[in-house]
């Protein structure tokens, strides 16, 4: 391992970190201010950063008519994915909806890539789907199917789903992370834009609002969104997709130790149980590699 990979591990620790971060900064945040109104200022702010990185990196703006069908349909996808992230927020603990949101779209982006992209299914990734549905019913806390209908639940299936939409588009139609990402955040921009002039109170939301507020914000904003994106796009061109990709296992983790030290919020065992189980499930799903049971043999000994 050369020193340009050691470097990039210790940034992906530091942009899951960002990411994480995000769970309970989001939950400061619509204790002070309307979801909507939080979304439409995310999303602008988002827009003026990345476009102009777009500039830096000499990354094309230009867009067939297929790739800007896709785009469109996940700005409006990202829009809603944010409408019930900010909503769902407001009916429970930020470290579990950040578990259930970042566990629960990977599986589900795995079940819409196998019934409708045609994958057949091997032995480890229907165990993969098992445990995938094992952990949902620890994670959304189901004892009877009426409790799986509550808000908190609800908001958050619908948020995972649309994320699991947002990210397959991402792979179809095949251009720069970052065009992707300005384009998505300038459409979602525009999805919030009419409560500029239709919602009540958003002068004084704001005035009202403290330093904590506008911290939380700019980590939601810039670090979360632009920085943490642009490293974790980078760190995977440089170690590869699975080393990089398997850094995405330590954003639930990390949702629940900056939730536990920012809100006080303290995981329930279910939680917990189904964080590992959630955790094994997208490990068979998307990142396994034969390679990983040579190191285990090479490294384990019994």
């Amino acid at each position: 391992m050369d020193r340009t990979q050691r470097m990039y591990i210790l940034a992906m620790f530091f942009a899951m970190s960002l990411w994480a971060i995000a769970w309970p900064c989001s939950k400061i945040l619509v204790q002070q201010a309307h979801p909507y109104l939080i979304a439409l200022m995310r999303f602008a702010l988002v827009s003026a950063c990345i476009l102009p990185l777009m500039l830096l990196f000499r990354v094309s703006f230009s867009l067939s008519k297929t790739q800007c069908f896709f785009v469109c349909i996940a700005g409006v996808l990202n829009a809603l994915y944010s409408l019930l992230f900010f909503q769902g927020l407001m009916f429970g603990d930020a470290g579990r909806a950040g578990v259930i949101s970042t566990t629960l779209s990977p599986i589900f982006g795995s079940l819409l890539s196998m019934f409708f992209g045609g994958m057949s299914i091997s032995m480890r990734e229907k165990f993969g789907l098992l445990l995938g549905f094992v952990s949902g019913i620890f994670l959304l806390h189901i004892q009877e199917f009426s409790s799986l209908l509550n808000p908190f639940n609800l908001f958050f299936i619908g948020a995972a789903f649309s994320w699991a939409l947002v990210t397959l588009l991402s792979k179809k139609v095949h251009i720069h992370p970052l065009k992707f990402n300005g384009y998505v955040s300038c459409i979602s921009t525009l999805f919030f834009l009419p409560y500029l002039f239709l919602g009540e109170g958003i002068e004084e939301s704001l005035r009202a609002a403290d330093s904590a507020f506008w911290v939380c914000f700019f980590i939601v904003s810039v670090l979360s969104v632009v920085v943490a994106t642009s490293i974790f796009y980078k760190g995977v061109e440089v170690l590869g997709v699975h080393k990089g990709g398997s850094f995405l296992l330590l954003v639930p983790v990390f949702a629940l130790i900056f939730s536990f030290f920012l809100l006080d919020e303290i995981p329930d065992i279910r939680t917990l149980i189904g964080c590992a189980l959630a955790l094994g499930a997208i490990y068979l799903l998307s990142l396994y590699n034969h390679s990983h049971i040579s190191w285990f043999k090479k490294y384990v000994r019994f």
